[in-house]
């Protein structure tokens, strides 16, 4: 099976910065989603996060310096490749047990129902995100997959080799 990745939209935003998450210039996340992207895997995203993606990338605030917008271009090219971007033209439902996400991370609900019911790797730097998922046993209850982009790109090296 071809391996799926929920990309958190900050990730998406510091892939288009050439930034990490302390606003240092790196490229993990702009690697990580070309990698995703040129490579035989799939980003999975529902509406409401496709439309976080667009709001977010279409800022003139988050264009790479170098660069601009070239992100939210690739992903609209994406969605041409059969299988590269999977989950647009719907909305994912609720689940059971999502009660227990702390309140600090409640404005994460959307990608943690995505998650739940794609069971595609959810890449976040949100670490307080992470821990809250894997304390509530959400995690573990619905077998999710929750990592940093350093561990996607692990992951996709680990895929590859």
């Amino acid at each position: 099976m071809t391996p799926r990745f929920i990309l958190d939209e900050n990730v998406v935003i510091l892939a288009q910065r050439g930034l990490d998450q302390n606003d240092q210039p790196n490229s993990v996340c702009s690697d990580l989603v070309q990698q995703i992207i040129e490579i035989c895997h799939t980003i999975v995203v529902d509406d409401v996060l496709w439309d976080k993606f667009d709001d977010q990338l279409n800022r003139p605030g988050y264009y790479h310096p170098q660069l601009g917008p070239h992100l939210i271009r690739t992903l609209w090219n994406a969605l041409t490749i059969p299988d590269k971007v999977n989950g647009l033209g719907h909305t994912s439902p609720s689940f059971d047990g999502e009660g227990d996400i702390p309140p600090g991370s409640v404005d994460d609900m959307d990608i943690v129902r995505l998650a739940v019911e794609s069971r595609a790797v959810l890449v976040t730097t949100d670490e307080k995100l992470r821990e809250h998922l894997a304390e509530s046993g959400i995690q573990s209850t619905h077998g999710l997959m929750v990592v940093s982009p350093e561990g996607a790109l692990d992951r996709l090296s680990g895929a590859d080799g």
